[in-house]
């Protein structure tokens, strides 16, 4: 998003795709008038190389996701809020349950400023098919973090070809 995108070009894209929602991504800190932003009903923030993750975080149709996400599940998500911030974590090394742990620990601190969200969505992709410790890990980690009952909470897993890594990729409500 920045200052020279089509509102009429926007939506004359979505009734022609047919689209139930419109996503922004805002690379700047430029604080948009959301009344003209009607158009869309969720901006997520991230930064300009950050691009790619996000989109590939709410591609439901991914063909590698071990656990998926449905897209009612991610228009569920994008409705609670008009807000994003994105964020991720990464980790190398050996053992899996070393780059678990320590990918989970750089993703929490980045997200305790989201305790009061009302939703969040997380990503982990890693070189093979994680053991459901390490996913209890990830979600005991990522729920202990969050003040509210009754948030949404989404989690999608999917496979990465890229050895010995383990990423965590999350969007949250900011309102």
């Amino acid at each position: 998003m920045n200052d020279e995108w089509n509102e009429q070009a926007l939506f004359e894209l979505k009734q022609k795709i047919r689209a139930d929602i419109l996503v922004g991504v805002q690379t700047d800190n430029h604080d948009h008038d959301h009344g003209s932003l009607d158009i869309v009903e969720a901006v997520i923030k991230c930064q300009p190389d950050e691009i790619k993750d996000v989109v590939e975080l709410l591609d439901v149709n991914a063909a590698s996701t071990i656990i998926g996400i449905d897209v009612v599940d991610v228009i569920n998500l994008l409705e609670c809020g008009n807000s994003f911030q994105f964020v991720h974590a990464s980790a190398t090394g050996d053992t899996e349950l070393d780059m678990v742990k320590t990918a989970t620990h750089k993703l929490t601190s980045q997200l305790k400023k989201a305790h009061d969200t009302k939703g969040i969505f997380v990503g982990m992709q890693s070189e093979q098919s994680l053991p459901i410790e390490a996913f209890a890990y990830i979600g005991d980690a990522v729920e202990g973090l969050l003040s509210n009952t009754g948030e949404y909470i989404y989690y999608r897993s999917s496979m990465t070809d890229e050895p010995n890594s383990f990423h965590l990729k999350a969007i949250y409500i900011e309102d």
